[in-house]
């Protein structure tokens, strides 16, 4: 079983592990973002998501930027890295969100064939939380303004193989808030 954890203090152990202040705010505002667009996905919902872990998991799923930023050159760790901190401070499902929130998922697969620096093993969302926190993600990114957006970068950065991936967890994401919706 995983401790609660607030808001405050998911705050505190990023700024706990950040560089220094200004790595720390580039953080938290994009994590403060992604908590906000889950936050509207599952307005008026009230049952099937775990909001106070959506809110925590949310600020927490950058936590491994702080050893990989955007533009490092192995920046596709940072989930990994993010979920090793995070399973130390007794956080497992918190480190579930950090090593899954990545595109729509990365799986054994995609690791031998674009031959990724992580362990072999498959890293995709399954839960209702892991996947409104990837999805919230990649709303909150430079030029994306819709699902669209999101569809395009990941061809350019991936390929056109790449699309239906997207295109079917775009689908699944809005499955999921019409079954919340229903209950």
């Amino acid at each position: 079983m995983e401790k609660k954890i607030t808001e405050k203090q998911a705050i505190d152990i990023l700024k706990k592990y950040a560089p220094n202040e200004d790595v720390f705010k580039k953080v938290l505002e994009h994590s403060l973002r992604v908590k906000d667009i889950a936050l509207k996905l599952i307005s008026g919902i009230n049952r099937g998501v775990d909001i106070d872990f959506l809110k925590t998991a949310s600020l927490l799923h950058d936590i491994g930027r702080f050893k990989y930023p955007p533009g490092n050159k192995d920046s596709i760790k940072h989930g990994v890295y993010g979920g090793e901190i995070l399973r130390a401070l007794g956080l497992p499902y918190h480190a579930r969100v950090c090593e899954t929130h990545i595109g729509v998922g990365i799986t054994k697969e995609d690791i031998v064939s674009q031959n990724l620096p992580l362990p072999l093993k498959d890293f995709v969302p399954e839960t209702v939380e892991e996947i409104l926190i990837a999805y919230s993600d990649n709303l909150d990114s430079p030029g994306i303004s819709s699902e669209r957006d999101v569809e395009e970068r990941f061809v350019r950065e991936v390929g056109e193989g790449y699309r239906k991936r997207v295109q079917d967890f775009h689908k699944k994401v809005h499955q999921i808030l019409r079954d919340l919706r229903a209950k």
